[in-house]
C-alpha cells in the first residue's frame, strides 16, 4: 500500500518534468533532410535522373550479340493440278512442315551505334549533373521559405510590440485629456496608430500563413514551431574567400547546372556524329543453325539442317536527302545546346556576383541596423524624457516609437537576408549540401 502511495505521489511529479522539457523544435536541417524524401519536384528529377541514366544500358546492347530463335510449325494443303492425255489431273497434299532457326548477329561496324554508346555517356553524366541540381535547387526554396517564415513571424511580432506600445500610449493620452493636461489631438493621433497597426495585424498573420503552408508543402507533414536565428550565434564575416573572381571560377566548373548543359553540349555532338553515320555502311557478323522438314510441297518428308556463317555489308547508295536534312538539323541542335550553356553560364555568373555582393555587403548592412535600432531606442528614451518634461508631444513619441519598430524590422530582415545570401551562394557553385546545412543551422535555437 505504502510503494502504491509513492508511486501516485511520484506520477504527478514525473508528468511535470516531461511537460516543463522543451517541445521539440523544426529547424533548418530536419527540413531539409524531410524535404529531400517528400517535395515532389525534387523527386519527380530524381526520376527523370533515373530514367536518363537506363540510356547507357540501352546503347551498351546496341554493341553486344543479339540472339534470336525463330520457329515456325504449319499444316499445310497443297491441290497440284496438271494436264494429261485424258484432261485435267488434281492431286491433293497434305502434309506438317517445321522450320527453326537460331541467329546471332555481332555488330562489327556500326558507327551509328558507337556514336549512340558514346551519347549514352553524356547523357548519363548529364543525368547526375541535374540530380546534383535539383538538389542544391531544393536546398534553396528551403531556405527561402524556411526564412521568409522567420521574417513574416518577426513582422508580426514587430506589430504586436506596437499595438502594446500604441495602447500605452492611447491610455496615457486619454488620462492626460481627461486630466486637462493632454489634447483631443494626441488621443485621436495614439488611438489611429494603433487602428492603423491592427490592421497591419491581419495582413500580416495572412502572409505568415501563407509563407508557413509554402514550408510545409516541402516537407509533407504539418510543422512544429520553427527554430529562430540566435543573432548572438550568427557568424557576421564575408564569403571564404572573399574575392569574387575565385567564386565565379569555382561555380564555373562545379556548378551542376552548368556541368549538366556542357554534358548535353557533347550528347548533342555525339548526335550530329549519328546523323553523319547515315552515310556509312555497316558491318556484321552473322551466324545461323537452321533445321527444316517438308519446306514446300516438293520437298515433303524431306529434312534439312544448314549452319552458316558470314559477314553482312550494308552500303547506303541515295537516301533521296535525308540524311543531309539530318545533319543539317543536328547541327542547328548542337549550335542551341552551346548558345543555352554560354547563356546559363552568364546567368551563374550575375547570380553569383549578386549573392557574393549580398553576403558581403551584408555584414555591413547588419551591423548598420544595429546601430540604427540603438540609435532609435535612444531616441525614443529621450523623447520620453522630453514629453515628461514637456518639451515633447504625444507625436514625437508616436513617431520614435514607428522608428524603433521600423529599425527593429529592418534588422530582422538584413540579417535573414545575408544568411540568406551566404546559402544561395554555395548553393549556385555546388556546396549547399547537409554538411553546410548543419553548420548554418547551428546559427538556430529552439525556443522555450
Amino acid at each position: 500500500m505504502g510503494a502504491c502511495t509513492m508511486r501516485g505521489r511520484l506520477l504527478p511529479i514525473l508528468l511535470a518534468g516531461l511537460l516543463s522539457q522543451p517541445v521539440w523544435a523544426d529547424d533548418l536541417l530536419s527540413l531539409y533532410r524531410d524535404a529531400r524524401v517528400s517535395d515532389a519536384t525534387y523527386l519527380a528529377a530524381k526520376a527523370d535522373s533515373d530514367a536518363m541514366r537506363e540510356a547507357l544500358p540501352q546503347a551498351r546492347g546496341q554493341l553486344l550479340p543479339n540472339i534470336s530463335i525463330n520457329g515456325v510449325k504449319s499444316k499445310n494443303t497443297t491441290d497440284q493440278t496438271s494436264q494429261t492425255i485424258v484432261g485435267p489431273r488434281t492431286v491433293t497434299y497434305d502434309y506438317d512442315s517445321h522450320n527453326y532457326s537460331l541467329v546471332l548477329k555481332q555488330p562489327l561496324f556500326r558507327p551509328y551505334n558507337f556514336a549512340l554508346y558514346a551519347q549514352s555517356l553524356d547523357q548519363v553524366d548529364s543525368a547526375d549533373a541535374n540530380q546534383d541540381q535539383a538538389g542544391q535547387e531544393l536546398a534553396m526554396r528551403l531556405v527561402a521559405a524556411y526564412f521568409d517564415v522567420l521574417l513574416a513571424r518577426a513582422d508580426l511580432e514587430v506589430n504586436e510590440a506596437q499595438q502594446k506600445a500604441f495602447e500605452t500610449q492611447l491610455s496615457s493620452a486619454e488620462k492626460s485629456f481627461r486630466a486637462g493636461v493632454g489634447t483631443r489631438t494626441d488621443v485621436d493621433e495614439a488611438r489611429s496608430s494603433l487602428d492603423s497597426a491592427r490592421a497591419q495585424a491581419i495582413e500580416l498573420k495572412y502572409t505568415l500563413e501563407y509563407k508557413l503552408d509554402a514550408l510545409q508543402v516541402l516537407v509533407n507533414r504539418p510543422l512544429t514551431p520553427l527554430a529562430t536565428l540566435n543573432p548572438e550565434r550568427v557568424q557576421l564575416q564575408p564569403p571564404e574567400p572573399n574575392n569574387l573572381e575565385e567564386w565565379v571560377k569555382v561555380a564555373e566548373s562545379l556548378s551542376p547546372k552548368l556541368k549538366a548543359l556542357q554534358s548535353s553540349v557533347s550528347a548533342a555532338e555525339k548526335e550530329v556524329w549519328k546523323a553523319r553515320s547515315g552515310h556509312l555502311p555497316t558491318v556484321d557478323l552473322v551466324a545461323q543453325r537452321s533445321k527444316s522438314e517438308s519446306e514446300n510441297n516438293t520437298s515433303i518428308g524431306t529434312s534439312y539442317d544448314t549452319s552458316m556463317i558470314g559477314v553482312q555489308v550494308s552500303i547506303p547508295v541515295f537516301s533521296g536527302g535525308h540524311t543531309n536534312s539530318v545533319v543539317r538539323q543536328a547541327q542547328a541542335s548542337l549550335e542551341k545546346q552551346r548558345q543555352q550553356l554560354e547563356a546559363a553560364r552568364r546567368e551563374v555568373r550575375l547570380m553569383v556576383r549578386k549573392q557574393f555582393d549580398a553576403a558581403s555587403q551584408g555584414v555591413h548592412w547588419v551591423r548598420a541596423y544595429e546601430l540604427a535600432l540603438k540609435s532609435a531606442e535612444q531616441t525614443l528614451l529621450s523623447t520620453r524624457k522630453g514629453f515628461q518634461a514637456g518639451t515633447r508631444n504625444n507625436l514625437d513619441i508616436l513617431n520614435a516609437e514607428q522608428a524603433v519598430a521600423n529599425a527593429r524590422r529592418d534588422l530582422h530582415r538584413g540579417r535573414y537576408q545575408y544568411v540568406v545570401a551566404r546559402l544561395n551562394l554555395l548553393g549556385l557553385v555546388g556546396r549547399l549540401d547537409d554538411q553546410e546545412m548543419r553548420h548554418f543551422n547551428a546559427w538556430l535555437e529552439s525556443r522555450p
